[in-house]
């Protein structure tokens, strides 16, 4: 009996000794390393989020705590494929769509001359210079820069293209501001996202969301030779010319909206990579005498693109309306058109109530918000190709709209574009809503 208890002693002393030792050597190894780096082995990527069976749950903040105790020798390398650009202001570092068009917004500007022509601009670097088109500022020296806060400030026009859209404004009291990035490293491409952002009509902080929907196109508005332009499906409207073209996604600025058609609303964009030298130029040795083109003041124009057809284009100088101009018969009719803008704008962004509530009572009464929300969910983007309003004699507004819809596939099945064409009745609501116009109905798939 006494054998076998001095047996338990020796075997009990052996294995106390043995963790004594090895905890002295792990700590004379994390003493070695000026007591930084991990004092644990390394704890698999998998091991906080399944314990071992038998185990204790781990909290999620316990095993944050773990985590951030691994040190930095037990981080992972980052990905060598990561694009060098990725994550630089854009949705894949956390920004959502919203943060990138606040932020964005903040750096683009109304522009409006003395005679009350309005157009749009961005600031693109810290000297407090303005880029927008040529024909928004031809004729003037001085205009009137109108921040998105509503602040006003004098600008003065320090370069102007003749032949190239393109003119640059200095404003002193933005000096000093971060302007917005501009994409340089490469140039857009057919079905990459884009926002288009200004002032159509004169309606300040207007976002509109496409994509680009040709590239290269090439034609000539008098004075001036538009070519290798971004054709994009984002609606714009006179007032827009001067404003950016942005990348969805970064937020960088891909170029400068400047025409519109006359059919069918399809814009273009110089793209920003073709005019920045000019602005540079201009910008670090301001023009002394600004050159005044003469405009051809024609109300539309028949160039020849680049494939060899033609298209009637809307002299996009219509840019530089009046009040008196803009009520000429058409104020119905745009705010009808703006009311389906915001509707797919809205549906765009998957928020569903804001489109919802733009529909009349009557819809709303046959068909449930959760209904509604329901019928968007295999879809994945919609972008408005075309949109026109015709007013009718009862003071309705027939909006006739053409779609493109990317749709999730059925059984795993690849995503597609799919062409919608609709025709929409807006009109005034009654009651409360007597002075608000809604979509009072729709039809899929007219004749």
């Amino acid at each position: 009996m006494k054998k076998q208890t001095l047996i338990s002693v020796i075997v009990s002393a052996s294995v106390l000794l043995a963790g004594s030792a090895g905890s002295y050597a792990i700590h004379r190894s994390y003493s070695a390393h000026g007591g930084s780096g991990a004092l644990l082995a390394e704890v698999p990527a998998n091991a906080a989020a399944a314990p071992a069976s038998g185990g204790t749950d781990v909290s999620p903040e316990e095993s944050a705590d773990e985590t951030a105790a691994l040190g930095e020798e037990q981080k992972p390398e980052p990905d060598s494929d990561t694009p060098a650009d990725k994550g630089q202001g854009g949705e894949e570092d956390g920004r959502t769509l919203k943060d990138i068009i606040s932020s964005v917004g903040e750096k683009v500007v109304m522009i409006e001359t003395s005679d009350g022509s309005i157009g749009s601009g961005f600031l693109y670097n810290e000297q407090g210079d303005i880029l927008t088109n040529a024909h928004v500022v031809a004729g003037f020296t001085d205009v009137t820069i109108t921040t998105s806060g509503s602040e006003e400030m004098a600008g003065t026009v320090i370069g102007i293209g003749e032949e190239t859209d393109v003119a640059v404004v200095r404003v002193e009291d933005l000096a000093g501001v971060e302007p917005l990035e501009l994409k340089l490293n490469a140039e857009a491409e057919i079905g990459d996202e884009v926002l288009a952002l200004g002032s159509p009509l004169g309606l300040q902080n207007t976002v509109t969301t496409g994509i680009v929907s040709g590239v290269d196109r090439t034609f000539d508005i008098d004075p001036y030779y538009y070519e290798g332009l971004y054709q994009i499906s984002a609606p714009i409207a006179p007032g827009n010319s001067g404003g950016p073209l942005v990348d969805r996604t970064t937020g960088q600025v891909l170029g400068i909206n400047s025409a519109v058609t006359d059919e069918g609303g399809i814009g273009f964009s110089i793209p920003v990579v073709n005019i920045v030298d000019s602005a540079r130029e201009w910008s670090e040795d301001p023009m002394e005498v600004l050159p005044e083109p003469e405009y051809g003041y024609d109300d539309s124009v028949v160039p020849e693109d680049d494939s060899g057809s033609t298209d009637e284009y809307t002299d996009e100088y219509t840019d530089e309306y009046t009040d008196e101009e803009a009520s000429e018969g058409t104020e119905l009719e745009y705010a009808a058109e703006d009311v389906l803008y915001a509707f797919y704008d809205a549906v765009s962004l998957k928020d569903y109530r804001t489109a919802y509530d733009l529909l009349g009572p009557k819809w709303q009464a046959k068909q449930s918000y959760e209904k509604f929300a329901a019928g968007y969910q295999d879809t994945l983007g919609v972008y408005l190709d075309y949109c026109v309003g015709v007013e009718n004699a009862d003071g309705t507004v027939s909006v006739y709209v053409s779609i493109t819809a990317d749709e999730r596939g059925k059984d795993g099945a690849e995503a597609s574009a799919v062409v919608y064409d609709l025709l929409y009745q807006v009109g005034y609501g009654s009651g409360d809503a007597s002075e608000v116009l809604q979509i009072l109905s729709g039809e899929s798939q007219y004749e």
